[in-house]
């Protein structure tokens, strides 16, 4: 897919400037960060799905080592102990206006529950449901999701936009997205085929997710608190459906994504 619009093309940064550094254009510390994502991701994700372990302890270790650790470390060596208070502090910064919060939370659970509904296989919105979404969504969210895209759009994606554009960033992102939750699609897969629909799912997602994310990254303002909640309501709406209709998830993020980037495009090639 090809980036025509003029605003998203890589821009020169001067390295002395904090505000510019997380959308450093070069290309050395996004393959560094890729590439220990990627080998530590694997390392930790893969016994995980192989030997059937516990995974809440090898998630939390993956999203330390692989993700936050070299976003603040590479952060640190380009802007120093000021870029990584920055960065902190822009993974916590509410969006403007406040209220793209709501509509981050709220728009994939419920197109996907409403789309589930019409084909008759949404669970009822009962009290105790929506108790037990609410409090995956809130520890998603805090413990996961909130430091996950200070890594993934904070340090990674917000670089790979300011070099090759909105789209093809977002879709380079979506690749090593995919591919540091590549043992996953292994997890309880008998077949070739299994394996196969499983990394389709993980590449349609991360495409999706991505795209849909730089377009609320834009509207909100940059604010990558907006983009950890919506990953957050994404992770938790599959809870909302019967186990056999999860796809219809996908579905509505890709669709959502898509149509987030032709809007977001759009506005930025009249400005």
């Amino acid at each position: 897919m090809s980036n025509t619009f003029p605003s998203t093309a890589p821009r020169p940064q001067q390295p002395s400037t904090l505000a510019a550094a997380p959308d450093n254009p070069q290309l050395r510390p996004l393959v560094v960060f890729a590439g220990t994502a990627l080998v530590v991701g694997w390392a930790l994700l893969g016994p995980m799905v192989w030997f059937d372990l516990p995974s809440a302890p090898f998630v939390l270790a993956a999203t330390l080592l692989a993700l936050i650790v070299p976003a603040l470390v590479l952060t640190a060596r380009e802007t120093g102990r000021a870029g990584v208070r920055t960065l902190l502090r822009e993974a916590v910064r509410l969006p403007r206006p406040l209220w793209w919060a709501p509509v981050a939370a709220l728009t994939v659970p419920g197109l996907t529950w409403a789309v589930a509904s019409g084909l008759g296989d949404a669970k009822p919105l009962t009290t105790d449901l929506l108790t037990d979404v609410l409090v995956a969504f809130l520890s998603s969210l805090l413990v996961i999701n909130l430091w996950e895209e200070m890594a993934w759009t904070g340090f990674a994606q917000r670089r790979a936009m300011a070099r090759w554009g909105l789209v093809r960033g977002s879709l380079v992102i979506a690749v090593l997205f995919a591919g540091i939750h590549l043992p996953l699609a292994f997890d309880g897969a008998e077949t070739a085929g299994d394996v196969a629909a499983g990394v389709g799912i993980l590449i349609g997602t991360g495409v999706g997710l991505r795209l849909l994310i730089a377009g609320l990254h834009t509207w909100s303002n940059r604010s990558l608190f907006a983009v950890a909640i919506l990953h957050a309501a994404f992770n938790v709406s599959g809870d909302l459906v019967d186990p056999s209709s999860d796809w219809i998830r996908y579905v509505v993020t890709v669709l959502l994504g898509l149509a987030a980037v032709g809007v977001t495009t759009r506005s930025l090639a009249r400005t």
